[in-house]
């Protein structure tokens, strides 16, 4: 079993950056739904990041 370490984590925070600019760049009319966005793109892209640091070593 392979554990997170720290230059593991570095892909984390381009991805969680990444999903956070994609859902805010939709056009809504309230400022509450752009944050609401921009929190759920970067959580989403976060956990895909997880997902993938973690699944990597299995497709090697």
């Amino acid at each position: 079993m392979n554990y997170l370490t720290l230059n593991d984590l570095i892909l984390l925070l381009p991805l969680a950056l990444a999903g956070a600019i994609m859902l805010g760049s939709i056009p809504v009319a309230s400022k509450f739904k752009l944050t609401s966005l921009r929190i759920i793109g970067a959580l989403l892209g976060a956990l895909f990041g997880l997902i993938f640091i973690e699944g990597l070593p299995a497709l090697v």
